[in-house]
C-alpha cells in the first residue's frame, strides 16, 4: 500500500515533532527550559538524545517504506515544524531566539537522521523487489 505524498509528508512531520519531543518523557534529567510558546520543543531540542536521532531514523525509514517521496524531501520535512516554531516565538518575543541563524543550521543538520533512514529503506526495497 502506497500513500500520496501529502499524506506522507505530513505525517514524517508530525513523526520528527514526536521524535524530538518523546525523550522529553522518557529521559528524567533532562532540563526544562523557559521558552514564551512552547517550552516542551526547546527542551527536546535543547536536550536532544540518541533517543531523538533513532527515532528520526525509524520515522524515515517508516515513511520512505510505504511512499515514493525523495529521501531529501522525508529528511526536510522531518524538521520542517521546528523552524514554524522558532518563527512564531520570535514573533511573539524577538529577544528570545538571539541565536537563530545557528538553530536553523541544526535544524538542518537533525535532518539527516531522517534522510539516512529514507535512504536504507529505499535500499532495502531495491533488493527486496529486485528493481
Amino acid at each position: 500500500m502506497k500513500f500520496n505524498s501529502t499524506f506522507s509528508l505530513v505525517t514524517i512531520a508530525v513523526l520528527g515533532m514526536i521524535s524530538i519531543l518523546v525523550p522529553v518523557f522518557i529521559l528524567e534529567n533532562l532540563r526544562q527550559y523557559d521558552s514564551p510558546l512552547f517550552p516542551m520543543i526547546r527542551a527536546g531540542i535543547e536536550g536532544i538524545s540518541s533517543y531523538s536521532f533513532l527515532f528520526l531514523l525509524l520515522s524515515g525509514f517508516i515513511v520512505k517504506l510505504f511512499s515514493d517521496v525523495a529521501p531529501w524531501k522525508i529528511g526536510l520535512m522531518s524538521m520542517a515544524l521546528f523552524p514554524i516554531a522558532a518563527i512564531c516565538e520570535m514573533i511573539y518575543d524577538s529577544s528570545s531566539h538571539s541565536m537563530f541563524p545557528f538553530e536553523f543550521i541544526f535544524y538542518a543538520l537533525y535532518t539527516f537522521p531522517a534522510i539516512l533512514g529514507a535512504l536504507i529503506s529505499q535500499g532495502i526495497k531495491r533488493i527486496v523487489v529486485k528493481k
